[in-house]
C-alpha cells in the first residue's frame, strides 16, 4: 500500500510574522522622545515656580522694597540663609532713577543673629546675608522632609519707619518654596512659606529606592539559582555580588542634599538591600564550600553540549510521546 507523503512548507528559522521592524524602531523612539519631552516640561514647570516671587507689604508709589533671596536651606543646621537688598522708589528714591535711597537705610529682621542690617546710600553693592531659623520639620525624613520658613523685615530711614514691600524669591536648586502666609502691619512685612525637597530631588530620590530593590532582588534570584542547581564556588556571581554590595554604599552617598544616616531612604531601601545581599553572598560561600568539599574538590566546567550534571542530580531520559490517532503495533500481532 503506497503511503503519501505530505510536504509541509518550512519557514525561515529568522523570519517571524509580525510587523515589520521599522515599525517596532519607530515607536521605540516616539516613546523616548515622548519621555524626554515630559522631562523637560517638567523642568520648565518647576522654573517657572521658582521665578514667581512672593510679595507681601505696601503698594504705595514711595516706599523700600527688600528684595530677599532664599540662598540655601540647611536641614542639618536648621537654618536658611538669605540674601537682602534694598531698592527705593518715590520721595525715598535717588534722582537718577538707578533705585538707590537717598539716606541710609536700616532694615530690621526677624534673625537672631542679625537683628537688623544697614544699607550704605553711597554704596552700589547693597546685598546684605542673614540666617532665619527653620520652625519646623526634620532632616530624617528625607526625602518627604519639609520645613517652615518665615521672614519679616521693616525699614526705616532716618530713625523714622517707612512703608516697606517684601519680595521673596526661591534660589535655592534643592528645595521649593510654596507660600503659607503674608502679613503687613505697622510698616513691617511678613512672609511665611513651606520649604520642601525639589521636583528633581523626589525623582532621583526615588529612582534610588527602586534601584536598590531590583539589584537586591536580581542577586536573591541569582543566589537562589546557584544553590539550587547545587553548583560550588562560582567565582563571578561572588565577584558581582561583593561588587554590588559596595557600590550601594556610592550609590547612597550620592543622594542629593546629604541626607542624614538614618533617614526614610535607608529604612526604606538601603539597609534591607545591603543586609539582604550580605547574607545571600554568605550562603552561596558557604554553600558553595560545603558542595566542593563533597565533591573532592572544585567542580568541573561542564563543556558546551555535554551532558554533566551536578553531583547529587541524575538526567531525566524523555519519554517518548504518541499521537493518540496513531495506533502502535506489537511485533508478533497482524492486522
Amino acid at each position: 500500500m503506497a503511503h503519501r507523503t505530505t510536504s509541509r512548507t518550512r519557514r525561515s528559522p529568522g523570519r517571524r510574522p509580525g510587523r515589520p521592524t521599522w515599525l517596532w524602531s519607530a515607536v521605540g523612539f516616539l516613546v523616548l522622545a515622548a519621555l524626554v519631552g515630559a522631562g523637560t516640561g517638567l523642568y520648565l514647570n518647576e522654573r517657572d515656580e521658582r521665578q514667581r516671587p512672593l510679595r507681601a507689604g505696601s503698594n504705595g508709589p514711595g516706599r523700600i522694597e527688600v528684595l530677599a533671596g532664599v540662598q540655601k536651606t540647611d536641614p542639618d543646621e536648621r537654618t536658611a540663609t538669605v540674601h537682602l537688598s534694598v531698592t527705593a522708589t518715590g520721595a525715598y528714591a535717588d534722582s537718577d532713577g538707578s533705585g538707590s535711597p537717598t539716606k541710609d537705610v536700616t532694615v530690621f529682621t526677624n534673625s537672631a543673629q542679625q537683628p537688623e542690617v544697614t544699607f550704605d546710600a553711597e554704596s552700589l553693592r547693597l546685598v546684605k546675608s542673614v540666617v532665619v531659623p527653620l520652625e519646623s520639620g526634620t532632616a530624617s525624613d528625607y526625602p518627604f522632609d519639609r520645613y517652615q520658613v518665615s521672614l519679616s523685615v521693616a525699614a526705616t530711614v532716618g530713625d523714622t519707619f517707612v512703608p516697606t514691600r517684601l519680595v521673596l524669591r526661591d534660589q535655592d536648586p534643592r528645595f521649593t518654596l510654596r507660600r503659607a502666609a503674608v502679613a503687613y502691619k505697622a510698616e513691617a512685612s511678613a512672609v511665611r512659606v513651606h520649604a520642601q525637597r525639589s521636583r528633581s530631588t523626589f525623582i532621583l530620590a526615588w529612582f534610588m529606592i527602586v534601584a536598590m530593590w531590583a539589584v537586591t532582588l536580581a542577586v536573591l534570584m541569582a543566589c537562589h539559582l546557584v544553590v539550587r542547581q547545587r553548583r560550588g564556588l562560582v567565582w563571578g556571581a561572588l565577584g558581582w555580588m561583593a561588587g554590588t554590595l559596595f557600590a550601594l554604599v556610592g550609590l547612597r552617598n550620592a543622594a542629593p542634599g546629604d541626607p542624614p544616616n538614618g533617614c526614610l531612604l535607608d529604612y526604606a531601601a538601603f539597609y534591607w538591600a545591603e543586609a539582604l545581599i550580605a547574607l545571600s553572598l554568605t550562603l552561596l560561600v558557604f554553600r558553595g564550600l560545603y558542595v566542593e568539599h563533597h565533591h573532592g574538590g572544585p567542580l568541573p566546567e561542564p563543556a558546551l553540549g555535554s551532558r554533566t550534571f551536578p553531583p547529587g542530580r541524575r538526567p531525566v531520559r524523555p519519554r517518548a510521546r504518541t499521537s493518540p490517532h496513531v495506533r502502535v503495533r506489537h511485533p508478533g500481532r497482524r492486522g
